[in-house]
């Protein structure tokens, strides 16, 4: 008994893929059949998450921010496996965590260049090969940040925000190429990320501290391997039909996502 693979014959670049929800969506892919570029600015951890991926798999040290990085993997990707079909623009930084009328204007660039700029970045560089395709699909990671305040966290907040306005304008702007450009929000998982915001202590995060430092303890943080499964469906033809959506699990269920790819894999 064989099951379908969704993605066989597809290729997809996730940035910021060293860890976390990067990595994940990146073994998940692989398994679906796609062939995977990854990047992050830590090769180490580009090369671990390339063990664990079965299949063909590319990895490049890039810096998001950085245009001629982005120009550089994805001509690169070309090179190798002749086409693009999924860009997930995942890679990101928490940045400065204090109120907003005491960030450096330093802070917001970086937060800025690499949240926000960087998918504006690399969604620009891959379009052209999607609408040479007539095809393709592009996953945004966003935040329920960008749609809610949370005291500190303004900056990061901020550039979800924009990422999610960017992702409903670019869907608008790209139907009539048959590309789809879909908004991913993971949720609180339990990533690196997260060990790091809680170990700014209760000095600087205050009340939030224990709200995160409960999840953990609770065991309410969401692992990355689940969050990926939604990317799967996203990066799919069962997401054909959906464009300029944003949201977690539950949102997509309403367009038929059921959170397990392989249970409605069809075998052949």
């Amino acid at each position: 008994m064989l099951f379908y693979m969704r993605l066989e014959g597809k290729t997809a670049i996730i940035t910021g893929a060293g860890r976390g929800l990067g990595r994940a969506a990146a073994i998940e892919m692989a398994k679906e059949g796609a062939s995977v570029a990854i990047l992050s600015r830590t090769p180490s951890e580009l090369d671990e998450t390339a063990k664990l991926i079965s299949g063909e798999v590319v990895y490049f040290k890039a810096d998001v921010s950085n245009p001629d990085d982005i120009k550089n993997v994805v001509d690169k990707t070309i090179s190798i496996f002749g086409r693009i079909d999924i860009l997930m623009n995942n890679a990101s930084v928490v940045g400065p965590v204090k109120p907003v009328f005491e960030v450096e204007e330093k802070e917001w660039d970086e937060v800025f260049r690499i949240n926000l700029i960087g998918v504006h970045l690399f969604s620009k560089e891959v379009i052209p090969h999607m609408i040479r395709q007539n095809s393709g699909k592009i996953i945004n990671v966003t935040s329920g940040l960008g749609e809610m305040v949370m005291p500190l966290f303004g900056v990061y907040s901020i550039t979800k925000a924009g990422v999610i306005q960017l992702t409903k304008t670019m869907a608008e702007e790209l139907k009539a190429y048959n590309i789809q450009v879909n908004g991913l929000d993971p949720g609180v998982m339990d990533t690196d990320m997260q060990e790091e915001i809680r170990k700014l202590g209760p000095e600087v995060l205050g009340e939030i501290y224990d709200e995160f430092l409960v999840l953990k303890e609770k065991g309410h943080l969401r692992p990355p391997e689940e969050v990926a499964r939604l990317a799967v469906f996203l990066a799919s033809e069962e997401s054909d039909s959906i464009t300029g959506e944003n949201g977690t699990e539950t949102h997509y269920m309403r367009f038929g996502y059921t959170g397990n790819p392989r249970l409605h894999s069809d075998v052949i």
